[in-house]
C-alpha cells in the first residue's frame, strides 16, 4: 500500500541523497520579504501549501523529490520516466535540453537526447542542443542575466532562457505527477517550491537562479519558487 511505497521512497532518498532530505530545515531561506512574512504567519495558522517539491539541478543529471506536509518524513522521488537507459535505476534524467530551430522549448532529459540524436545530421544543425550547461554558472567569472551558452551547433542562446525553460519543465512535470498520484488538480498555491544550489556557488550564480525563477513566475509576486537550499551535489 501507500505506506510500503513511502518506506521505499524514504530508503531510496537515504541511499541517493536527495534535495528533499532537508525539507523543513530552518536553513531554507525565503527569497522575498513577502515570503518571510508568510512564514511567520504559518507558525500560527499552519502552512497554506500541502506539498514541498525540491528540484535538484545536477551537472550530469537532474530531478525532483517531494513530501506532503501531513507526512514530512515520507519523501517521494520522482517517478521513472520513459526513455531511461536500460539497467539504470536512478530516477533522475540527464541535464540536457533541446530547443527547436526557432528557439522554442522542445524537450528535456532523455527525450531531448534521444530526439536530437535521431535527427538527420543536416537537420540537427538547425536545432539547439545543450548538455551539462549547469557548469557554466560556476565557471563564468562575470556571470549575468546576459550570459550566453553555446549549443552543440555553435549558436549562442541566453543562459537565463535555458534555465527558465528547465525550471518550467520540472514545474510542469511535478504538478502533473502530483495530480496523477492524488487524483486532484495541483497548482502553485498548493506547492512550496525549493531549488537546491551547490554550497560552493558564489552569489552571482545564486542570484542568476533567482532571476530564472522570476522568469518562470512572471513577476516576483507570482514567483513559484519560494526557497533556495544549499546542496552538496554538483
Amino acid at each position: 500500500g501507500q505506506r510500503a511505497e513511502c518506506g521505499s521512497g524514504a530508503s531510496d532518498a537515504m541511499a541517493n541523497p536527495s534535495p528533499a532530505k532537508s525539507i523543513g530545515d530552518p536553513g531554507i531561506t525565503p527569497l522575498s520579504p513577502s515570503h518571510i512574512q508568510n512564514d511567520s504567519d504559518q507558525v500560527q495558522s499552519g502552512p497554506s501549501f500541502v506539498v514541498v517539491v525540491a528540484i535538484d539541478f545536477g551537472t550530469t543529471s537532474s530531478g525532483y523529490a517531494y513530501a506532503f506536509t501531513k507526512e514530512p518524513e515520507c519523501i517521494h522521488t520522482m517517478r521513472r520516466w520513459e526513455g531511461g537507459d536500460p539497467g539504470v535505476s536512478n530516477q533522475k534524467t540527464p541535464t540536457t535540453i533541446l530547443l527547436t530551430p526557432d528557439r522554442k522549448f522542445h524537450s528535456f532529459g532523455y527525450a531531448a537526447r534521444d530526439f536530437y540524436h535521431d535527427l538527420d545530421p543536416s537537420e540537427s544543425k538547425q536545432w539547439l542542443y545543450l548538455e551539462k550547461f549547469k557548469m557554466k554558472l560556476h565557471t563564468t567569472p562575470n556571470l549575468s542575466i546576459n550570459t550566453d551558452l553555446h549549443a552543440a551547433n555553435g549558436k549562442r542562446v541566453k543562459a537565463l532562457d535555458i534555465f527558465a525553460y528547465a525550471l518550467a519543465f520540472f514545474k510542469e512535470q511535478a504538478l502533473k505527477e502530483l495530480s496523477d498520484q492524488t487524483g486532484g488538480d495541483f497548482d502553485n498555491n498548493d506547492v512550496r517550491w525549493v531549488i537546491t544550489v551547490p554550497a560552493i556557488w558564489k552569489m552571482p550564480a545564486k542570484q542568476f537562479m533567482r532571476e530564472a525563477a522570476y522568469k518562470v513566475g512572471g513577476t516576483e509576486s507570482e514567483l513559484p519558487f519560494g526557497s533556495f537550499h544549499p546542496s552538496l551535489s554538483v
